[in-house]
């Protein structure tokens, strides 16, 4: 399945968007690009690292300047996978819905717990455990939700391997390719 569009991958952490975002990429014959990774590149520090010594308003700046890059660039055949927070800027939102198709990975807060838990490296959880944990991700999903919503696409990666998140994916992608 040959892709010459902008696939762009929403969803909270741990949704899945890193894992699938390759395999979908390699389906679509496209190319992955993984926001964080470009951001952690261009910074030099991890995400985490950024969030403790800039803060999260710093982060921001710098994913949405990474999004704005990639969406000014023009490349075409992309499967971009967004920070979990990413959607939640509404210039970056509205860019993103034009520039491409928005999938969201949605995935039970049960699933994004047991995905989550004890992962060092996820900032919007740091120094937070058990049921600190489980609120956090409560609340973040309750807040970011209505965006996530806005979305083309919606596939859950609930009890889903990313093989078959995938396939359903590709599966919806061709259903809507053929109505269009």
């Amino acid at each position: 399945m040959a892709f010459d569009d902008v696939v762009f991958l929403i969803g909270f952490s741990g949704s899945g968007k890193s894992t699938i975002g390759p395999l979908l990429a390699r389906r679509l014959k496209a190319d992955f690009i993984d926001v964080d990774s470009e951001i952690e590149k261009k910074a030099g520090k991890t995400i985490s690292a950024i969030f403790s010594e800039d803060g999260e308003q710093a982060f921001r700046r710098m994913e949405k300047t990474a999004i704005k890059d990639l969406l000014e660039a023009g490349v075409k055949g992309l499967v971009i996978a967004l920070g979990g927070g990413a959607f939640e800027n509404g210039k970056t939102r509205k860019a993103v819905q034009k520039a491409g198709l928005v999938i969201y990975l949605r995935c039970s807060q049960r699933e994004l717990y047991r995905r989550l838990s004890g992962k060092k490296e996820r900032p919007m959880l740091l120094r937070q455990s058990g049921s600190a944990v489980r609120e956090r991700i409560r609340e973040l999903v309750s807040i970011r939700s209505s965006n996530y919503n806005k979305a083309n696409i919606t596939v859950s990666s609930t009890n889903r391997t990313a093989t078959e998140t995938v396939k359903k994916l590709t599966d919806k992608l061709r259903k809507r390719h053929a109505d269009s």
